[in-house]
């Protein structure tokens, strides 16, 4: 499922940086993919796991296959 981007305040390159609670965005040549609240992440593996808003299910993004975005709130 593919929506329109929104706000967004920086991507995400280390997942470090991430915590659960915080809502992102999951893009592929612009397109938002996933958008949720992030669950867990596993910085060493490159994966993120989050609950989708979009499609309602919970969802693993791997940064070679998505841009993170971290979403304004």
């Amino acid at each position: 499922m593919t929506a329109l981007a929104t706000r967004t305040t920086a991507r995400i390159l280390d997942l470090c940086a991430l915590a659960p609670g915080a809502i992102v965005e999951a893009r592929r040549r612009n397109e938002v993919h996933y958008r949720g609240c992030v669950e867990d992440a596993a910085p060493s593996l490159g994966v993120v796991w989050i609950r989708d808003d979009l499609a309602g299910h919970r969802a693993i993004l791997h940064l070679d296959e998505y841009s993170i975005w971290h979403v304004a709130a």
